[in-house]
């Protein structure tokens, strides 16, 4: 609980400085290609994230990669301050709370489209579009096939589960029987 409030704290930040400089979107991949480089290089990560290596060494590793990489400074900079204060390891939860707030400050919402089978685009676009008109938002898709379903589609937007498939049907009509 209490990383998470830390977790956000930085993501908060983080959000103001890609806002004031116009970037939020540049920093958001910034953040998706630092973790893509630690799970490629998993011994970048040991040397950036455990506390057996001396400070130094951790920020000086941190700073020669995100210049290597070609990271922004201001990305360079909050890199520099995870490592120094060893919050490094709260990353993928800033990651996940910078990419709400992003997706909230562009009118945006993501989700998981379920289906029995895999869809054609065109059916998968016309679904898509379907979402974002009810939602009145941009909707992010996930597609994923669940074999449990018996038929239908079912989504999970945020917090909201939309189920038209045949099991959801199936059950929503026996709660009515049930209820009389």
């Amino acid at each position: 609980m209490k990383e998470t409030v830390v977790a956000r704290r930085y993501a908060k930040a983080l959000m103001e400085i890609g806002l004031k400089e116009n970037r939020a979107g540049e920093i958001h991949d910034e953040l998706v290609k630092i973790q893509s480089l630690f799970k490629e290089f998993p011994n970048l990560w040991k040397a950036v994230s455990l506390p057996i290596w001396p400070l130094e060494g951790r920020r000086k590793v941190m700073s020669q990669v995100a210049q290597k990489v070609g990271f922004s400074e201001s990305m360079i900079r909050f890199l520099d301050i995870l490592v120094e204060k060893e919050r490094i390891t709260l990353l993928p939860a800033i990651y996940k709370i910078f990419q709400d707030l992003l997706d909230k400050e562009q009118n945006r919402i993501r989700g998981v489209l379920y289906t029995t089978e895999p869809l054609k685009e065109k059916e998968f676009e016309t679904l898509k579009k379907a979402l974002a008109d009810y939602m009145e938002k941009e909707v992010i898709l996930e597609k994923e096939v669940d074999p449990g379903l018996i038929g239908g589609v079912k989504a999970r937007i945020g917090e909201i589960v939309i189920d038209g498939s045949v099991k959801g049907q199936l059950n929503r009509y026996r709660e009515k029987l049930l209820m009389g």
